[in-house]
This record gives C-alpha cells, sequence and structure tokens, in this order.
C-alpha cells in the first residue's frame, strides 16, 4: 500500500481548482481524481502524474455532486482505515460543488 496517497473529486465546474491541485502534486505523487460530469460535457485531458488516474463519474439524475459524493464516500471506505496507520498519508480535496453525502466526508475534507 501506498505511504502517500491523494483524493481530488469536484465536477466540471470545479475543473480549475482540480488543475491547480494537479499542478502542484509531486512527480511520484499516487492517488484519483474524480471528476463529475453530465452526458453532454467534455472533459479536458487533466496534465497528471503518472500514478494520478482521472476518472470520469457520471452526474445523476438526483443532481450535481451526488454522483461525485459517492464516489468520495466508497474511496473513503476503501482507502481510509478505521485504525489511522501514523505511516500512511492521505490528502483529500473535494470541490465546493460537490454535495458532502456523508458525515464521515464531511470530517476528512478541506474545502476550498
Amino acid at each position: 500500500m501506498p505511504t502517500e496517497h491523494v483524493l481530488l473529486a469536484g465536477d466540471v465546474g470545479d475543473l480549475p481548482g482540480i488543475v491547480a491541485a494537479l499542478a502542484w502534486l509531486p512527480a511520484d505523487a499516487y492517488g484519483q481524481v474524480l471528476v463529475e460530469a453530465g452526458a453532454d460535457d467534455e472533459l479536458p485531458l487533466l496534465a497528471a502524474p503518472l500514478r494520478v488516474t482521472v476518472h470520469r463519474v457520471e452526474r445523476s439524475p438526483e443532481g450535481d455532486g451526488v454522483a461525485a459524493a459517492r464516489a468520495v464516500a466508497a474511496w473513503v471506505e476503501e482507502w481510509i482505515p478505521d485504525e489511522i496507520d501514523e505511516r500512511r498519508t492521505v490528502s483529500i480535496w473535494v470541490g465546493e460543488r460537490v454535495e458532502p453525502g456523508c458525515p464521515r466526508i464531511s470530517a476528512l475534507v478541506e474545502r476550498l
């Protein structure tokens, strides 16, 4: 398991923040970018470190930010253990357009 992990999540309106955050990541960063987009939204090619993958999350009919919030919650369940490992660093950035659908997300993320 990597000792440093990053998650950036938002919708197409949050792309400027996501692009800025990607520019700050070191070349050896490891993690995921989740971008919620509607069927008609085109995503630009995002410049990311080699071990950072970019994933499109299709917007839910339930509203903007709902699908991204679910994807973040799933990521948190997979990558954030109940017991903290002092050897690991996890950084999470969630754009303001993502619906905070899970109390655990709200407790973990920094909104910029």
